[in-house]
């Protein structure tokens, strides 16, 4: 059952450059910031919060624009999408299962690490 439908594919690749721009936008004020954390920009500008700011916004509006604008882009987002569209995701139960058995299949196996570990202590200690 898949809850993405080919119409909707224009809308889900703007949301995911969207997405993706903020993200830029937001490393781009981080980075900004611990550069005038570095060189003590914050008392050589004045502004500089508005000014990271600003240039965060620049680089995520450029980002999108940039994205978009690009053929290769595009059309590499289309492919995937459509190949998205046909994936046949898992219902609610098989999920559950399979989660659950593998949470009991992880316990055991470290279950068993965990007393291989005892073990070797307790004769490496017998030892020395």
């Amino acid at each position: 059952m898949s809850f993405i439908r080919v119409e909707d594919g224009k809308k889900w690749i703007n949301t995911f450059v969207a997405i993706i721009s903020i993200l830029a936008g937001f490393v781009a004020i981080r980075f900004v910031g611990q550069l005038g954390e570095w060189f003590d920009l914050e008392a050589k500008v004045s502004n500089f919060l508005a000014v990271s700011q600003g240039l965060g916004i620049v680089v995520g509006l450029g980002t999108f624009i940039g994205i978009l604008k690009n053929k290769n882009a595009s059309t590499h987002m289309q492919e995937v999408y459509s190949e998205l569209v046909k994936v046949i995701w898992p219902d609610k139960d098989s999920v559950l299962k399979m989660t659950v058995g593998l949470v009991i299949t992880v316990s055991i196996i470290s279950g068993i690490f965990v007393l291989v570990d005892f073990s070797f202590r307790k004769v490496l200690e017998l030892l020395y």
